[in-house]
């Protein structure tokens, strides 16, 4: 704005320059055919043309610079306020009254296109909930059915049906993981000791060794559920890579993300890419899980402004980095 405010008054102050030359010298004769002396032209251009000129546009600029930046200030004050809400996961609406009346055209405009995204996952959100209480009511019907079969013949269907359940609640919290206003300050250690102790059972079943490192973690905003629901899917597919015998560490830090280490492979950024678009196990297998755990984890940690990597080739593993974190408390 202000190179294009510049860039005007050059325009003008050399198109003025022009006109009043021309007029100047119509009016003292410099184009006649007996002009004054050059000496007295020029003094005459520098009295009349130059210095006036000069005087004026630079007022003029320096008022309108003076101008833009109050107009500045107060955008950045409303554009602080903007992100301070972003930082909490909560709607905002930019408050006219603190802006210039040329923008709030513009600004009415961002605020009802808020209000109706705003109003979209609130619907998405219910919607989701009521998709998944309809679907979990047949499931645990379907369970209980099953429970009336020979054991041998009812544990894969079992295993299959806990799997469907397990993918609903994934999806539940996802769709609830678009909705900001239902965000909350999550401690990330916090959160990788839950989960470490949550699965630290079947880690010890399976022969294999569960841990966690605090490697200086911060707090961020969140659904706290949804980003459990991911870790828990980074690491159940560490523990299923990892060799018997073999370690799977949980490491929460340094700053805003959350690693899962294991003793397996690992995976490339390429091969990631490919498993969350096409949502597919990085195991390969066809038992379990619906095949949808990374891709899920990914869309969980982009709702929380977040991205699932690799820890390729530091180290083997998956992380979700987060882009934000919430200040240190008092």
């Amino acid at each position: 704005m202000r190179r294009m405010l510049v860039s005007g008054f050059v325009i003008s102050a050399l198109l003025g320059a022009v006109v009043l030359i021309v007029l100047v010298g119509l009016e003292y004769g410099f184009f006649s055919q007996t002009p004054p002396p050059l000496n007295a032209t020029l003094t005459e251009i520098m009295e009349h043309v130059v210095i006036p000129l000069l005087v004026f546009v630079g007022l003029s600029m320096a008022g309108s610079i003076l101008v833009i930046n109050a107009a500045t200030r107060r955008l950045k004050t409303v554009a602080d306020l903007a992100n301070e809400a972003s930082t909490r996961g909560e709607a905002f609406q930019a408050p006219l009254e603190a802006l210039p009346r040329e923008i709030h055209p513009f600004a009415e405009a961002v605020n009802r296109l808020t209000d109706r995204l705003d109003r979209h996952a609130r619907q998405q959100e219910a919607f989701a909930a009521d998709a998944a209480h309809e679907l979990k009511t047949p499931l645990s019907v379907l369970a209980m059915e099953l429970d009336r079969l020979p054991q041998d013949t009812a544990a894969a269907l079992k295993t299959q049906v806990h799997a469907l359940s397990a993918l609903i609640d994934q999806l539940l919290l996802l769709a609830r993981s678009n909705n900001p206003g239902g965000q909350n300050p999550v401690d990330l250690a916090a959160l990788s000791k839950r989960v470490v102790a949550d699965l630290a059972p079947r880690a010890i079943h399976d022969g294999k060794s569960l841990s966690y490192e605090d490697a200086g973690s911060v707090r961020i905003c969140g659904l706290e559920e949804a980003l459990a629901s991911a870790l828990r899917t980074l690491v159940d597919n560490a523990l299923r890579e990892t060799p018997a015998g073999g370690e799977v560490v949980v490491r929460a830090g340094p700053g805003a993300q959350v690693a899962v280490l294991d003793g397996g492979a690992g995976l490339d950024a390429p091969s990631l890419e490919r498993f969350k678009a096409r949502g597919v196990r990085a195991d390969q297998g066809a038992s379990g899980s619906a095949g949808l755990g990374l891709a899920i984890a990914d869309r969980i940690a982009e709702a929380h402004d977040g991205e699932l990597e690799t820890c390729r080739p530091e180290e083997t593993g998956l992380r979700i980095r987060f882009n934000q974190s919430l200040p240190p408390q008092d």
